[in-house]
């Protein structure tokens, strides 16, 4: 639905918010349409070609962003390579500057990160031309999300400050929330841990302020992960559970996975490998249920590591080679690369099979150079060199 018109039914609806202007409106529908959208537990099934067809630039953007949310990569390809033609085709730089956004994350989370950001500067020209500070600042956001996941930190944190500017400048502080929290996840990877801990509490301050218990979930989440690096571990089983709690009461499925599988990283690093199993195996029947692909090969690959911690390598080749599988079906190549890099090293180090850590390795090294991730593939060389 268009959202001009709900925004003056809010204010007609509620006079408090008479004074509050269409920005500020219009980022708290798109979060109400966000959470609801994430509540809906079932894996979103593409219409038929005909239906498609039928449906507007925005309607399949919508969709292709509900199904990338739930991990199923292959179909929110096709859906936003379709939103983008027919929003071209209408002459909609609004909608087509949405569909380049979702492809460049597509392309960010299957590790095509040269893709990604060429995706990203094309939406941000069109958001430019357009003039709309909202889109950059989620652009913005979306390049510094990327240049996280490359580990390139000083970039990361360029670009978040810069959408963080931007909401600010708006009053959105649903975004400014979020924001801080995308700042203490830099600062986390960085290792300076009471620097994170001090944003992570910042956005969750403002959450519970603002009644947003979806991101309230998030950095309780993130604090989580924080406090098992410094290795406080009851803090952090602490957090793991607050934030489950809100999910499960929310009915976010897919968050409530996420807390369990973070859960038994904690149990697992307390070297209780037979708990960590159990809330690892709560987590991918939910990733399975709901079909997110990534996060149930992720899964499959905590579940290997705690087999091959136990001493049971059978057990840690079949979950490496499940991870591997769905890895390969939603044609994430940065992860199947990790996963071969694991096979490898397992070949080479446990199993004594020289053979079969070479063809693993070799494997990950030719992946880790298609997607154009030079350090993984240095790491590779070298561990190639010791077979």
């Amino acid at each position: 639905p268009e959202l001009k018109p709900l925004i003056a039914q809010l204010r007609a609806q509620h006079p408090k918010l008479k004074a509050a202007s269409d920005e500020q409106l219009l980022a708290l529908l798109e979060q109400a349409m966000a959470e609801q959208a994430q509540q809906q537990a079932a894996p979103a099934a593409p219409p038929d070609d005909a239906a498609l067809e039928r449906m507007s630039a925005k309607e399949l953007g919508l969709l292709g962003q509900q199904l990338l949310n739930q991990g199923q990569w292959p179909a929110a390809e096709s859906v936003l390579l379709r939103a983008l033609a027919k929003a071209e085709q209408k002459g909609d730089r609004e909608q087509q500057t949405w569909a380049t956004i979702h492809l460049g994350r597509l392309c960010s989370e299957c590790g095509d990160f040269p893709e990604a950001h060429g995706l990203y500067q094309q939406a941000l020209a069109l958001a430019e031309r357009l003039g709309d500070r909202r889109l950059q600042g989620v652009i913005h956001d979306q390049i510094g999300s990327t240049h996280l996941m490359q580990s390139q930190y000083p970039q990361a944190i360029a670009h978040y400050r810069k959408s963080l500017a931007i909401t600010e400048a708006l009053g959105n502080k649903q975004g400014m929330a979020a924001g801080y929290g995308n700042l203490g996840t830099v600062h986390a990877n960085q290792g300076d841990l009471d620097r994170a801990v001090g944003m992570y509490e910042k956005a969750l301050a403002l959450a519970l302020k603002l009644g947003n218990e979806q991101v309230a979930e998030q950095n309780y989440g993130n604090l989580g992960l924080v406090y098992r690096k410094q290795g406080r571990l009851d803090r952090a089983a602490k957090m793991h559970r607050n934030s489950l709690a809100i999910a499960e009461r929310l009915g976010l499925e897919a968050s409530a996975a996420d807390s369990y599988d973070k859960l038994s990283t904690v149990y697992r690093q307390q070297g209780d490998l037979d708990q960590a199993i159990r809330m690892y195996e709560k987590a991918v029947a939910i990733y399975e249920r709901i079909g997110n692909g990534p996060n149930t090969a992720q899964t499959y690959g905590n579940l290997a590591i705690c087999y091959e911690q136990k001493g049971e390598l059978a057990r840690a080749l079949e979950y490496h080679r499940k991870s591997l599988a769905v890895l390969e079906r939603i044609g994430n190549r940065r992860g199947a690369a990790m996963t071969y890099f694991d096979l490898g090293t397992l070949y080479r180090d446990n199993i004594g099979d020289a053979n079969e850590a070479r063809a693993n390795l070799e494997k990950a090294k030719a992946l880790f150079e298609q997607v154009g991730d030079a350090p993984n593939a240095q790491d590779v060389a070298r561990a190639l060199s010791e077979v």
